[in-house]
């Protein structure tokens, strides 16, 4: 069944006839199976990614968009698994705990250090409190033979 154009000639003579009346009713059917009950295809909507179009699911349940540009911007799959991997890689190099530790540690109440421990060099935040190298010598330290921010104290052999 197809649209019928609508009757819009009334007149009082010769009144609203059964013809009429079946057009009408026709016409109703047809906005409803034709189109209120229509899931494909409305309105020209597609499930691939165009712009001025509104967007419906293939029949697969899918639709398509462009690669996101803003932040409220759908992602894409390809997105997503990228950022997931990244984080997984990430996590993976970061993945530091106190038993993975062992005993390579020094304890916070107190230990013996087996090896040498080295103060970050270089730092001019002299106010701040923090660990810094110390440097024992004999003689007093010559240019390029300490470091700033290390702390060199001379003694006597």
């Amino acid at each position: 069944m197809a649209w019928t154009a609508p009757k819009v000639d009334w007149t009082s003579d010769p009144g609203v006839g059964y013809d009429d009346l079946n057009e009408i009713g026709e016409n109703l059917v047809y906005l409803k199976d034709e189109h209120a009950d229509l899931t494909t295809g409305v309105h020209g909507g597609v499930a691939i990614a165009t712009p001025d179009t509104f967007m419906v699911r293939d029949g697969d349940g899918r639709a398509a968009v462009v690669a996101p540009s803003a932040e409220s911007d759908i992602a894409l799959k390809s997105n997503v698994t990228a950022e997931a991997t990244a984080r997984v890689v990430a996590d993976g190099l970061q993945d530091v705990t106190i038993a993975g530790l062992g005993t390579g540690k020094v304890a916070k109440a107190g230990d013996t250090m087996t090896g040498r421990l080295i103060g970050h060099g270089a730092d001019t935040g002299y106010t701040t409190a923090q660990f810094r190298s110390i440097v024992l010598r004999t003689t007093v330290p010559t240019a390029g033979q300490i470091e700033n921010g290390e702390i060199a104290m001379v003694y006597e052999a």
